[in-house]
């Protein structure tokens, strides 16, 4: 029986440069950065099929949702369990075996009888999700050692735009392909998407131990214990609770996910119901939406040099709830068209400004705990808020539920502009 030691820091790369000569701050981020671009396209192409393809097998609304439920359990299954081990474990090398996984499970609802193709699709989207609780904390960690602290704005920003880039694509061509080609080539799609993403991980170079900042204590292995387990994840637990800029966003993040949600859920009944339209045209109202969260990440992109992130987080979120609440009361679809692409413009700008305060916070040795701590929080909080608005959406109209979502959601930008200090220099090693 060893002796327990303390797990001592790895030891940290050279701080990351930016190079003039690549338009996406420097080579490393040039390729995890294309890489996930890809991935991202492959996932709405993917997502859109398997609603396509759940609803001609079963024409079950009930079926339809039981993606929903596979996508969001491992989320609480796992959680931040997934990210007491993103701490203990090479980060890209998580990443890699992460998208090489997906791009096995990907595949599974082609490879089994048609008997089976339902609970094939349910299971390929459950184990997507749960290796994504791996990935995303991961991809973080990454991020901390290959962009530097400064240029985290600018790394969110070009990240979030290529997001809003798939939203737009992706489900624009999921559905045509399916009744063109067939349900197989959003399968294979996904598939192929996740081996480049994973080509692209291999290509980053970095130095030293800084894509594992935290070696195994003498005597225990990379899973460790139970006990073990719990006491790391109850690190990350503290480590939100008693930094009061993550505790502060967090509870930001938490208002904003509570409107969030409702919209969410009841967004194709808005157009029905509200708006007098067919629910076809729920696709162009989401597309143009993309848009100007595409738009809107560029601009944040160049703001967030000028603007400190908390600021334009908070007033982020206070431009799309108010927004939102005019958006509300809209009757036209050519006038929801309109206003939903300019208050789409704010909503680029919130994750450029949360990203720099989650990675220059945070410790690199606490990078899984602490995302995986918030994330679990804020889909908990977006789960309770589709909950609500289903069951006030039996006698509440629906653009009142609207408004209440855009006010909570502008009620946390105030919140956020009073109550989220400063950045304090971030510590690279763990507490």
């Amino acid at each position: 029986m060893s002796i327990e030691t303390p797990a001592q820091p790895a030891q940290q790369s050279p701080k990351p440069a930016i190079d003039k000569k690549h338009f996406f701050i420097n080579r490393n981020f040039t390729f995890l950065a294309l890489g996930q671009a890809i991935s991202n396209m492959g996932d709405f192409v993917y997502s859109t099929t398997l609603l396509v393809w759940v609803f001609t097998l079963s024409h079950s609304a009930t079926a339809v949702s039981g993606v929903l439920i596979a996508q969001y359990a491992p989320i609480f299954l796992l959680g931040p369990l997934a990210g007491v081990f993103v701490d203990r474990w090479n980060r890209r090398s998580t990443m890699v075996a992460s998208d090489l996984a997906r791009m096995v499970v990907a595949l599974l609802p082609l490879v089994v009888p048609a008997s089976l193709r339902l609970p094939a699709i349910y299971t390929s989207v459950f184990l997507i999700s749960a290796l994504a609780r791996f990935f995303m904390p991961a991809k973080s960690g990454v991020l901390q050692v290959i962009v530097p602290d400064k240029a985290q704005g600018q790394a969110a920003s070009i990240s979030q735009a290529t997001f809003a880039l798939a939203i737009v694509i992706g489900p624009a061509i999921g559905p045509p392909l399916y009744f063109l080609v067939g349900p197989f080539i959003g399968c294979i799609i996904n598939a192929i998407s996740f081996l480049v993403s994973a080509l692209s991980l291999l290509a980053i170079r970095v130095p030293g131990g800084g894509l594992r900042p935290v070696l195994i204590a003498r005597g225990q292995d990379a899973a460790g214990g139970l006990r073990l387990v719990l006491r790391e994840l109850a690190v990350g637990f503290r480590f939100v609770a008693k930094t009061r800029v993550l505790l502060m966003v967090t509870f930001l993040a938490l208002i904003a996910m509570l409107g969030a949600g409702c919209l969410n859920a009841l967004d194709i009944i808005f157009v029905s119901q509200r708006l007098h339209a067919s629910t076809v045209l729920y696709g162009p109202l989401m597309a143009v939406g993309g848009v100007g969260a595409l738009l809107g990440a560029i601009a944040a992109g160049l703001l967030v040099r000028r603007v400190e992130p908390r600021y334009l987080l908070s007033g982020s979120l206070l431009l799309l709830g108010l927004g939102i609440i005019f958006y509300a009361f809209q009757t036209t679809f050519l006038a929801a068209l309109v206003i939903n692409f300019i208050i789409s413009i704010p909503n680029g700008g919130i994750e450029v400004g949360f990203a720099p305060i989650l990675l220059n916070t945070t410790p690199r040795a606490l990078m899984g705990r602490v995302e995986s701590v918030i994330q679990t929080a804020m889909y908990a909080t977006s789960l309770l808020s589709v909950a609500l608005a289903g069951y006030f959406g039996q006698f509440v109209p629906v653009y009142i539920i609207f408004a209440v979502g855009g006010a909570l959601l502008a009620l946390s930008g105030i919140f956020g502009w009073f109550s989220v200090p400063a950045q304090p220099e971030m510590a690279l090693l763990e507490p």
